[in-house]
């Protein structure tokens, strides 16, 4: 059977490589088929079935899907339902920074794996935010104001990492430790490169888009060591280079990321083997 493939030119208003709008029903959407873009379907209110190849899926309120260039799926039944439709080609989001690495390894792991899964689930906190970001979306694209692509542009980026949170954290732990170790990486990147801020477990685990318990042993394998052990070694190798400049001792800890000096001194000690000021002695006499 052939298998319609559609381009965005398909929706007559596409504009910047973006198309969104609200629907109740498509009567192509229930044939199998893929197209050249980015498929999201955010359910608003009722049900909807959707089938990736073998697939089925039951979605409702707070559910959604994400369909890669060239992956065949359809919709079959449809009870009263609502949705969002937003098609978005890879291109129109521009280049994606180090700070949205989620939400680009995310898009690139969908294009890359065999299977799709037909339904990803927001958390209940956060549905009203992925709704307002829908909202928005949908809203900038009807009116076209000045810089209505940017703003388009964020809110998609937003919303891309926060399912990019939800699918990964669906995942079968099995499926995760591959994938996890390209996330840990970054991570660490981020670490050094924010060792002055106030890094949690939490947020570091998020970002990498795992639980904390995974989180935790999957960085312990790649560092041999904790992650507060990590960020205070970051944040001690960065001040032996303020040291070495010459900084004053009681002026380096704060802005290596340390609320006290007392806490400070503590870790230099224990990393380096040697108090800062004797640290700072033996530079002078080098």
């Amino acid at each position: 059977m052939d298998i319609k493939n559609f381009i965005l030119t398909y929706y007559k208003n596409a504009a910047d490589g973006i198309h969104i709008h609200r629907v109740e029903k498509s009567s192509e959407a229930q044939k199998p088929h893929t197209h050249e873009y980015f498929q999201i379907y955010y359910i608003i209110k009722g049900r909807l079935v959707h089938f990736t190849e073998n697939n089925k899926s039951t979605l409702s309120q707070g559910d959604m899907f994400i369909i890669p260039p060239g992956k065949p799926h359809f919709i079959g039944d449809a009870e009263n339902a609502m949705f969002y439709s937003f098609s978005f080609m890879k291109e129109s989001l521009g280049e994606i920074s180090d700070l949205n690495r989620l939400s680009l390894n995310f898009l690139t792991k969908l294009s890359q794996v065999d299977r799709i899964r037909p339904k990803i689930t927001v958390p209940a906190e956060e549905v009203l935010f992925v709704e307002n970001l829908m909202e928005q979306i949908y809203k900038e694209f009807e009116s076209k104001k000045i810089g209505y692509g940017e703003v388009i542009r964020n809110c998609t980026i937003s919303l891309v990492t926060i399912f990019a949170r939800c699918y990964f954290a669906e995942m079968p732990k099995g499926l995760l430790s591959p994938d996890g170790r390209e996330y840990i990486l970054h991570c660490i990147e981020y670490i050094k490169n924010n060792f002055s801020e106030k890094l949690t477990l939490d947020e570091l685990a998020q970002r990498s888009a795992m639980s904390k318990s995974c989180f935790r042993k999957l960085f312990f394998e790649l560092t041999g060591t904790s992650v507060n052990k990590f960020v205070n070694i970051c944040r001690i190798r960065k001040s032996v280079e303020y040291i070495k400049k010459g900084y004053k001792i009681t002026s380096i800890y704060g802005i290596c990321g340390y609320e006290d000096f007392t806490t400070f001194y503590r870790n230099f000690k224990k990393i380096m083997g040697v108090s800062p000021n004797k640290y700072k002695n033996t530079l002078k006499k080098e």
